[in-house]
């Protein structure tokens, strides 16, 4: 169970994470140690799942959305989608589409390769692709 210093953590973590500790928790107003110890515990937990960072684009940027048939395992097939090369993040997703890829790639042919294999699976029964134009980044 996390609480109140572990959100502020978190929170802390999910926009530098190379923050170092003793800066955590001169801000936070407890000993290092106690900072050291919480991100331990809350990465065995799995509620911190990876230290990551963010990267500038490489050129070419969308969402493509996929829709999938009935009674087909969509985790099978995210599962899939998430292994290709120039696949950034993938999420299943409730409404219109099954499952939304965010793809991430220097070239146009590159992203309608990508297209084309999800299109290929037998239980796709559409994609609908979204150029990104502009990113904006929250405070996360």
């Amino acid at each position: 169970m996390i609480d109140h210093l572990d959100d502020k953590i978190i929170e802390i973590l999910k926009k530098d994470s190379r923050r170092p500790f003793v800066e955590i928790a001169n801000e936070l107003e407890v000993s290092e140690g106690t900072i050291r110890s919480r991100v331990k515990k809350l990465f065995e937990e799995g509620i911190i799942q990876a230290f990551t960072i963010k990267t500038s684009s490489k050129n070419v940027k969308a969402l493509v959305e996929v829709k999938i048939d009935v009674n087909v395992n969509t985790s099978e097939i995210a599962d899939q989608i998430a292994s290709f090369e120039g696949v950034s993040e993938v999420y299943e997703v409730t409404g219109e589409e099954d499952i939304v890829a965010i793809i991430d790639v220097t070239s146009s042919p590159q992203l309608n390769e990508i297209i084309e294999r999800i299109r290929r699976y037998d239980n796709v029964e559409s994609t609908r692709t979204r150029l990104i134009l502009k990113e904006h980044f929250g405070a996360d």
